[in-house]
């Protein structure tokens, strides 16, 4: 089961960076936590190595990030039929409360304005 865990983070992963400039589908709630694990992941790492003298790796490793960290975000709202202007909340300290909760609640099954399912 470990095995299978990794392989969705993998996926997610490689399925984010694909689709970094797909502002039109959705993603689901494995895809953008996956991402979101990933990310994180990344951060910690990253600030370790710039702590040992490399400088600038986080600002680049931002820069490569931020489509697709965008645009998982974008589908993700698009999965529970809202629309991706909502992401701008994030500009916002209070408005990532709301948007916490929009990632994490449950996609539509069926068509909606933005599509199928994936």
């Amino acid at each position: 089961m470990p095995i299978n865990i990794f392989d969705d983070l993998i996926n997610s992963v490689l399925n984010c960076f694909n689709r970094a400039f797909d502002f039109d589908n959705r993603s689901s709630r494995k895809e953008f936590w996956c991402w979101q694990v990933f990310r994180i992941l990344m951060f910690l790492s990253l600030t370790f190595v710039e702590s040992l003298g490399l400088k600038g790796i986080l600002f680049i490793s931002n820069f490569i990030f931020l489509f697709p960290e965008l645009s998982v975000s974008v589908r993700r709202l698009h999965d529970i039929n809202k629309s991706g202007w909502w992401v701008m909340l994030s500009v916002t300290i209070i408005g990532i409360l709301p948007l916490l909760y929009f990632y994490s609640l449950r996609g539509d099954d069926g068509i909606n304005d933005f599509g199928q399912p994936r």
